[in-house]
């Protein structure tokens, strides 16, 4: 995705000098176009495009209908359009095939096979006003292994988008079953018990302080994780973002934090940024939530081939019984440290205090 982009920018910069024809310079600035716009409105574009610099009368892609058998149909075609069933075997990335049933009733049809995501085909499909010649096919070669391309790239990135979308809200769910459920669960039997001391006065006082007490922490904890929900580097640096978030935790608690971040700069790759600062403001976030630390360090630095993160406090320390997943978060921690093949240890500290140290080596 990246190479076509900048390849598209490269383009864009040379075809001051020397314009390449129409159809060539939309097929390279179809990434861009595709990514600004999305939708079909950028391969409707080309299509004519296409048909023009083939001589052909019209063109449309036959692209796969979602996860199901079928085709999705961009741009129209004269003729028969559903030849793609009167061939027996679809044409492969890059070979033209004319269908002889629409020959048989006067039409020239020509498919080219073009490439897409997990092995699933698309089409190219032409319709001539008489058999096309060699230049033509050769042509058409050209132009589906420049679209497969473009298609294939894009068809990937969707379906990465897809599976880090439905993780992170694997993970935000469990995280919302572990905190919130089970605390409004609790705030419900203690409603129910309250109704039945209200003739004791100072048990319902002490009731009703528990419940705000619950209420307060419910509310911080609902609004930390919209916070890890919507965040993203933002065209931040990880240094920038890990100094933000110090900075947000630091005004909501009574803790000294202090950030020793020796990484040098766009060193990590970008998904493991996100992920690296998402299991330290975790990890933050249970320090002000549970510890009653007063100092907080956080450390960073690089290591032969890789890095290593760390966050200590001098709190109260863990539970012996500590499940392997409940308030602390921490299953969320190591799914996000798995995520980037990181390896995560969290551990009490000698004199009291928690560490979780995270250990990620370069593949």
């Amino acid at each position: 995705m990246i190479q076509l982009l900048l390849r598209t920018l490269l383009v864009q910069r040379q075809s001051r000098q020397a314009a390449p024809p129409s159809y060539r310079q939309a097929l390279l600035e179809l990434p861009l176009r595709l990514l600004q716009q999305g939708g079909e409105a950028p391969l409707l574009d080309l299509l004519p495009l296409l048909a023009q610099a083939l001589e052909a009368k019209q063109a449309c892609l036959l692209l796969p209908a979602g996860t199901g058998p079928g085709w999705r149909r961009v741009g129209e075609a004269s003729g028969d359009a559903g030849c793609v069933g009167h061939v027996a075997q679809l044409p492969a990335a890059g070979v033209v095939q004319l269908c002889r049933v629409c020959l048989e009733r006067g039409h020239f049809q020509a498919l080219c096979g073009l490439q897409h995501e997990e092995g699933r085909s698309a089409l190219l499909l032409m319709s001539f006003a008489s058999c096309p010649g060699a230049w033509q096919r050769n042509q058409l070669r050209d132009i589906a292994r420049r679209l497969g391309e473009v298609l294939q790239a894009f068809a990937e990135d969707r379906r990465l988008r897809r599976r880090e979308l439905s993780a992170e809200r694997g993970m935000l769910a469990r995280e919302l079953h572990d905190s919130v459920a089970q605390q409004l669960g609790y705030l419900q039997i203690r409603a129910a018990r309250l109704q039945s001391v209200l003739g004791d006065a100072r048990q319902a006082d002490v009731m009703l302080e528990d419940l705000r007490d619950t209420l307060r922490g419910l509310h911080r904890q609902v609004r930390e994780l919209i916070s890890s929900a919507r965040l993203t580097m933002d065209g931040r640096t990880l240094r920038q973002a890990l100094e933000a978030s110090v900075a947000e935790f630091a005004r909501s608690s009574s803790c000294v934090f202090s950030l020793d971040n020796r990484l040098p700069g766009n060193d990590l790759p970008g998904d493991s940024e996100l992920q690296v600062l998402q299991i330290v403001r975790e990890a933050l976030a249970n320090v002000v939530r549970h510890s009653h630390a007063r100092q907080v360090h956080i450390r960073l630095w690089p290591t032969g081939n890789g890095f290593e993160v760390e966050v200590r406090d001098d709190g109260i320390g863990l539970p012996s019984d500590l499940p392997d997943c409940g308030h602390f978060g921490l299953s969320i921690m190591r799914e996000r440290a798995a995520a980037i093949d990181a390896e995560l240890l969290i551990a009490p500290v000698d004199g009291g205090g928690t560490r979780v140290h995270l250990r990620w080596s370069r593949p």
